[in-house]
């Protein structure tokens, strides 16, 4: 290893000339094998990013570990979704696809559950303006639990066991240039009341390198159903279909220092794997971005993004009605009836694999017409832009200056008609009054304003001190609407003309301003102090709370830049090697106007009438998230291995809980109050082992593993109180003081020696939704232009209730986990719920998510660069201990902004196989 001084120049002002010495290791070799095989240094201290401090810094300087993943990581990935490119690229969180149906809601976790109230999405951030990331179900949808007879009631509200859509997952892809990612702790200080849950950052590209540059790529390929959770063999005959998928991408980029653009445009359809395209998908995806040096002092940057997106979605869950999964996997067909060839009515076999050809060929008939008659359909359309202003007056001061909106709107539909409910035998025949459409659209529009200035001193190589501070604005405005007719005659498209019409409305809105400062001092080149502080006011905050303050302190040691460490470096024995501690705190705001005392104006005898609303709470405040972390980065042996450790101790402090009011209020309802205590703690390691890396050759594994334990700490007093689930008599995820947040509370039954039923234990912990151990993996390898990627995640320590086996168990049919002596003068069709215990799995699962295979043809002398033809296969293999799919857990989540803990699988469609062929060329 060679040990020699890069110099940075600060200034070009002759009268203010000083350096910034930073000592750097080179293996000349590795940089020329570099030039052939691509391969990203496992830790480079001095690669500049943006979310550890608002404002550029280098990530030797930080306390706080920031991941950052490049357009090459995850441009040979065939998803397009940001939660699925993220998936296996993250080493420290854990994301799960919990519906396989398009536009469906994720789960994102990091370092546990910090909240029993607000979901655990991070906060996300395009080109420096924050976007909806809004994760689980919105708060009035078509989405429903039942039928009912009345034209909207509260059988027809959103039970969270639907494939509710998540904002995250229309954000536009294209044009991408990196991605920031900070789970948490006192890196996320700095954006205040609204950062608990970690920031995700994403950075379009604003020009080229100097010369045009452009690319095309096309993807096509097959989507089949993932059908090793199916407990009938003839479930994908019934509904399942093969899909097929095509994706075409322009990119262009070009420009130079002065000036630069890039513009990437695409657009992806996918017929869905469910018969008669139940779950179609199309999305157009556009996006322009520039960069235009005015002056020396003066720089400007824009993003535009445009996003259109269109799908269906097949029932599933507890929707009511008729649902597929629920038919087949549920056993629910022993409800239905049918004819027979001697005109003689029966009900269907709950086994469907036990049935004899004709009456197969009737449900297959009976499915097929159902599924062809449902017209669920969601269409989104979103616009994005950011508009950046840099100015320079002074080489070691610069202000940045950033305004941007985002604007959302989905527009939910779902018609059902008179013909589609007497085909499900939900209706007599000759029915003509009974149809119904269904709307629910959600329009959201936010503007994000940042200001910052910095200022960096230098002073020979010993001292350096850089100063950030500044103001940020954002305001959400969140408006739904629900208008819904039923005796509808078929044929309708929409609800005119209707019966009966109902309409419901929605509206939040809140601002936040707040002000923040960080300063980092260096001393040698090695050690750097943080200090750090957020004041926030936020609209949703009580009358008596006020300003809020979010401190941090950190500390980053370059240990292996010390004269003493310089013998282990120069043998290349040690690499680098960064201590890093700090302590810091976030929060997440209440939901706009809970601290509003309220009354309701309803319709009685078609008069208005008032009654009690809001009970308020003047000294309602956000959640506050108190982070402390110790660790260290490492690498060692000229890279060939590295090693990240980091311990953390997480206390959501002021936690919201939803509680009682006072009988003698007069008033039956709750309200949001700061009550809780709820704690996470654990490791997180990363381990990164190249053993080749050659000229020709490459094979690289990187591999992380995170623990986590949480437990509520306190509820202020307050009874255990559900966040998900259903009844007590069935499964809840529930929230009680010395548990983990969302644990499943159901019925437990306990035998005898014998085999016999000895009691019935009501409400007993059937065990944590959250997992204690999670990570992911990437391995790569390669020789020359030839590139072999798989990817990976796994899980260990929670459970799972299949609500698909305790049903088909209600519907007469026999489980293997249950003793036949158990059910001894019990009826098994009224007894079901006694055994809710038995139908709990550990959901320990390895999920292979990705691999592929690809090859490049490097062109000289042509129009085209090269070409890049890869072949992927996504969700090839999955291996659990549960007899569901663990993932499949739709949201959980009651209500738009409420938490999802996962950990009950309801006839719920999991994530299909994806084969694709991907041909790239560069130009």
């Amino acid at each position: 290893m060679l040990l020699f001084p890069v110099l940075q120049l600060h200034t070009s002002n002759k009268k203010n000339l000083h350096f910034e010495i930073i000592k750097r290791k080179i293996d000349p070799i590795i940089i020329e094998k570099n030039d052939s095989i691509n391969f990203k240094p496992p830790v480079d201290l001095n690669e500049v990013v943006v979310t550890g401090q608002g404002n550029s810094i280098t990530r030797r300087r930080l306390s706080s570990r920031v991941t950052s993943i490049n357009a090459d990581d995850f441009a040979g990935l065939s998803n397009n979704r940001l939660d699925e490119m993220l998936q296996t690229s993250v080493p420290n969180v854990q994301i799960n696809m919990t519906n396989g149906q398009p536009g469906s809601t994720s789960q994102i976790k990091s370092r546990g559950l910090s909240s029993a109230f607000s979901n655990s999405t991070p906060i996300v951030y395009v080109d420096g303006v924050r976007v909806d990331n809004m994760n689980t179900g919105a708060t009035l949808g078509f989405s429903r639990n039942g039928y009912s007879a009345e034209p909207y009631s509260t059988a027809d509200l959103p039970m969270g066991q639907t494939a509710a859509s998540g904002a995250i997952s229309d954000i536009p892809l294209e044009n991408i240039d990196h991605i920031e990612y900070v789970s948490g702790g006192a890196a996320t200080t700095l954006y205040g009341s609204d950062a608990a849950n970690g920031v995700i950052q994403i950075f379009t590209k604003k020009g080229g390198n100097g010369r045009f540059n452009g690319s095309f790529s096309t993807q096509i390929g097959l989507a089949a159903a993932t059908s090793q959770f199916y407990h009938f063999r003839r479930t994908k005959d019934l509904l399942n279909q093969t899909g097929y998928i095509q994706q075409y991408r322009l990119n262009f980029d070009g420009g130079n220092e002065r000036f630069g653009y890039s513009l990437g445009a695409g657009m992806s359809s996918n017929t869905g794997i469910v018969i008669h395209d139940g779950n179609m998908n199309k999305k157009y995806d556009f996006r322009f971005g520039s960069h235009l040096k005015v002056n020396n002092l003066l720089e400007y940057e824009n993003s535009f993004g445009l996003t259109f997106s269109d799908f269906r979605r097949s029932r599933n869950g507890n929707q009511g009605l008729y649902t597929g999964l629920w038919t087949t996997e549920c056993s629910a067909a022993v409800d239905l009836r049918y004819i027979d060839d001697n005109g003689i009515t029966h009900n269907f076999n709950p086994d469907i694999d036990a049935m004899g050809n004709a009456e197969y060929l009737q449900l297959k008939n009976f499915i097929d017409k159902a599924e062809s008659l449902q017209n669920d359909r969601e269409n989104v359309k979103r616009f994005q832009t950011s508009h950046t202003l840099f100015f320079t007056p002074l080489a070691s001061l610069s202000f940045k200056g950033t305004f941007g909106l985002d604007y959302r709107a989905s527009t939910n539909k779902e018609i059902i008609t008179n013909e589609y409910l007497i085909r499900t035998q939900v209706k007599p025949e000759g029915t003509s009054d009974a149809g119904r459409v269904f709307n629910a659209d959600r329009n959201y529009f936010g503007i994000t304003v940042d200001l910052n200035g910095q200022y960096k001193l230098y002073h020979d190589d010993w001292f350096s001190n850089i100063l950030t501070a500044g103001f940020q604005y954002f305001n959400t405005h969140d408006h739904q609407t629900a208008y819904n007719g039923t005796n509808v005659a078929d044929g309708m498209k929409v609800m005119s003309g209707a019966g009966i019409i109902y309409a419901d409305e929605w509206l939040s809105y809140l601002n936040n301003y707040g002000f923040y400062t960080q300063n980092n001092v260096g001393f040698l080149n090695r050690y750097y102090l943080d200090l750090g502080m957020r004041v926030d006011y936020n609209t949703a905050f009580g009358d008596n709370v006020g300003w809020q303050f979010y401190p941090k302190v950190g500390l980053s040691y370059i240990l292996s830049e010390e004269k003493f460490m310089q013998h282990w470096v120069q043998s290349g024995v040690l690499g680098t090697f960064r201590l890093l501690a700090n302590y810091g705190v976030a929060g997440s705001f209440p939901p706009a106007f809970a601290y509003q005392k309220t009354i309701n104006i309803t319709s009685f005898q078609g008069y208005q009438a008032a009654n009690f609303g809001n009970y308020g709470n003047s000294n309602l405040g956000p959640e506050k998230k108190h982070s402390f972390e110790i660790g260290f980065d490492a690498t060692f042996f000229h890279n060939l291995l590295n090693l990240g450790f980091t311990y953390y101790y997480v206390r959501t402090k002021d936690a919201i809980f939803s509680i009682p009011t006072l009988p003698s209020s007069g008033q039956a309802s709750t309200y949001l109050a700061n009550v809780g205590d709820i704690k996470n703690s654990g490791i997180e390691l990363t381990l990164g082992i190249t053993p080749v890396h050659t000229r020709d050759w490459l094979l690289d594994l990187r591999a992380s593993l995170n623990t986590n334990d949480n437990i509520v700490l306190s509820t202020g007093g307050q009874v255990p109180f559900s966040i998900g689930g259903f009844s007590t008599n069935t499964i809840q995820n529930t929230v009680k003081e010395g548990k983990p947040v969302g644990y499943l509370l159901g019925n437990e039954a306990v035998l005898n020696a014998d085999g016999t039923l000895k009691e019935m234990r009501e409400l007993a912990d059937l065990g944590s939704t959250i997992p204690k151990l999670y990570g992911n993996l990437l391995l790569t390898a390669a020789y020359r232009d030839l590139r072999l990627n798989v990817s990976g995640d796994y899980q260990a320590g929670s459970y799972v209730h299949s609500f698909d086996r305790q049903f088909r168990f209600r519907k007469g049919l026999i489980d293997s986990e249950i003793p036949i002596s158990a059910l001894q003068g019990l009826d098994q069709g009224t007894a079901w719920l006694y055994f809710t215990n038995y139908f709990v799995d550990k959901a320990d699962f390895l999920k292979i998510r990705n691999i592929s295979i690809d090859y490049t043809w490097k062109l000289l002398h042509l129009p085209v660069k090269s070409i890049n033809v890869s072949l992927n296969v996504r969700n090839p293999f999955c291996m659990t201990t549960s007899t569901v799919d663990p993932e499949a857990t739709l949201s959980g989540a009651l209500s738009q902004g409420a938490v999802a803990t996962s950990g009950i699988n309801y006839a719920t469609y999991s994530s299909p196989k994806e084969y694709l062929l991907n041909v790239k060329l560069d130009f």
